[in-house]
């Protein structure tokens, strides 16, 4: 592993950021610039997923990237460690913030209080950065409060409503649980091996014989369900349909697109660090928390008028195919193990590659409601229909999220649900897995026909009342919807790239335990 610096360079980035708006927002006020602070935000974002790609480059060169805050290095330091599974989640953190930070500069033109709010999304954005940077847990539970008190403040942004303030508040509640939860179980792994350092735990914890039996499935428990609060795994999920009503439109895609998906990364990243999956069962726990996950959030999604709920409860079931694909990877390993290898990477790759699937098409849906939303003033449903005649541009836009999240060929979200099932049905002669598997099957069936409902309703039918005074939304508004949908139809149609990039990510996650 190669020591460089230029780890820090997107986190730095991101911070002064944060720290800089403020002050254009005070001399704004003298100069009468109030636009400005949306044009540095969206600058101070470009310069962040440049230097992330930058991190890319070296970590493609020189492999791993490592960086020791001194005057401290391991056991006790602050250890920055990046790797193909670390960047990929980080480019897609900036490349969202980005197009966010495009998108607000119309939505929210009509807020106070912008230099917060911009310096907020910088914040979340470094934070969840940071989280994914982090080489040991000390550092990442830094991070995570970094992402999560930025996150609580903009679920509550729009504080004069009654909503925005019961939304955050119930976040906070429920991701202070889930935090003090998983620093529980990072305390008893401090106590156990007296590091933090991720990769001496990987190599002190198999090893050590003098713990009872049970600890090892403690730990991972409270592991999964401290950080699953924030990835809104099933039955800790309350907080999020409740959420994105709430929160500006923008925020809702920062939520579902990439939050939720930091708790999905710190429980793989620990888990498949440190407990070995050929020694530690806990596929089976993934997959039936998978399971339950995709299950539950579909039937709600059914009962919903609201569209961003009904997108809440998707963003849930698409945790649920990651968790699954996960948990695949880890079971494949114990049943076979070190054989089960291949079945492992391609399990792991087909969740890291919807990761990206659901990131996109989710902030997609998200910004294409919220313009919808920003036009016709309603989130209910009836009220939205035919809208998409009415802003084709987005209205078109918003059918490839749809059709994408739905798993409809060639569209991207087909290739990574197809890598998950695959796998599952790879576990040759075991009859739970086959079970599992076409549980997941039937579920994907039974959301891909709603997916098609919510279209056939907005794209479709005749405009309602509201819908049919409206027009296209603001071109810097359309902008990003538009792009993200092109990303859709373009890795669809050509995957290999994001392929081979999830599956490097996926072989050095799996590198880490193979040693």
């Amino acid at each position: 592993m190669t020591q460089s610096w230029i780890v820090l360079q997107p986190i730095i980035i991101l911070l002064a950021g944060a720290l800089i708006v403020p002050t254009i927002e005070f001399l704004g006020k003298a100069v009468k610039f109030e636009k400005l602070r949306g044009m540095i935000a969206v600058i101070i974002f470009g310069l962040s997923l440049y230097s992330a790609l930058t991190v890319y480059g070296e970590v493609q060169r020189q492999g791993p990237l490592t960086y020791f805050l001194t005057p401290y290095g391991p056991p006790i330091g602050v250890d920055f460690f990046v790797d193909q599974f670390s960047i990929f989640l980080a480019l897609l953190f900036c490349l969202l913030g980005l197009l966010i930070s495009i998108y607000s500069i119309k939505y929210m033109e009509d807020d106070t209080g912008l230099d917060k709010y911009y310096s907020l999304l910088m914040t979340l954005v470094a934070g969840l950065v940071g989280i994914s940077f982090a080489g040991d847990l000390f550092n990442l539970f830094i991070f995570w409060e970094v992402m999560s008190l930025s996150s609580y403040a903009l679920v509550a942004f729009k504080k004069y409503r009654w909503e925005a303030i019961e939304a955050s508040f119930k976040y906070l509640i429920m991701s202070t649980i889930g935090s003090l939860t998983a620093l529980y179980a990072i305390s008893v792994l401090y106590g156990m091996a007296g590091t933090l350092n991720i990769s001496q735990l990987a190599s002190i914890i198999p090893t050590l014989k003098t713990y009872p039996p049970q600890l090892p499935y403690f730990i991972i428990a409270t592991i999964i369900v401290g950080f699953g609060v924030t990835a809104s795994i099933v039955p800790f999920h309350f907080w999020l349909p409740d959420a994105h009503p709430a929160a500006p439109s923008g925020i809702s895609a920062m939520l579902s697109g990439v939050v939720i998906k930091a708790g999905i990364y710190a429980i793989a990243r620990i888990l498949f660090s440190i407990f070995i999956p050929t020694a530690f069962n806990f596929g089976t726990t993934l997959i039936l928390f998978g399971i339950i996950t995709i299950s539950v959030a579909n039937f709600m999604a059914l009962l919903q008028r609201d569209i961003k709920r009904l997108l809440a409860y998707s963003s849930i079931v698409n945790i649920g195919y990651i968790i699954f694909g996960f948990g695949v990877g880890a079971y494949a390993l114990n049943f076979y193990g070190i054989g089960g290898y291949s079945i492992a990477a391609l399990a792991i790759m087909g969740a890291i590659f919807h990761v990206f699937n659901h990131a996109v098409g989710k902030g997609l849906l998200f910004l294409g409601a919220g313009s919808f939303i920003h036009e016709v003033g309603t989130r209910d449903l009836t009220e939205l229909e035919g809208v998409g005649k009415k802003m084709p541009w987005t209205g078109t836009s918003f059918s490839i999220g749809l059709l994408t999240l739905a798993g409809v060929p060639p569209l991207s979200g087909f290739w990574s649900k197809l890598f998950i099932i695959l796998a599952g049905y790879a576990v040759l002669g075991n009859s739970f897995m086959i079970i599992a598997t076409s549980i997941v099957v039937l579920n994907s069936i039974f959301a891909a026909a709603y997916y098609l409902w919510v279209m056939q309703r907005v794209m479709l039918r005749d405009p309602k009342p509201k819908a049919k005074g409206v027009h296209e939304a603001p071109l810097l508004m359309v902008i990003p919807i538009v792009i993200l949908g092109l990303i859709t139809v373009i890795v669809g149609c050509w995957p290999f790239e994001i392929i081979n990039f999830a599956d490097v990510a996926a072989r050095s996650l799996l590198g880490l335990l193979m040693g």
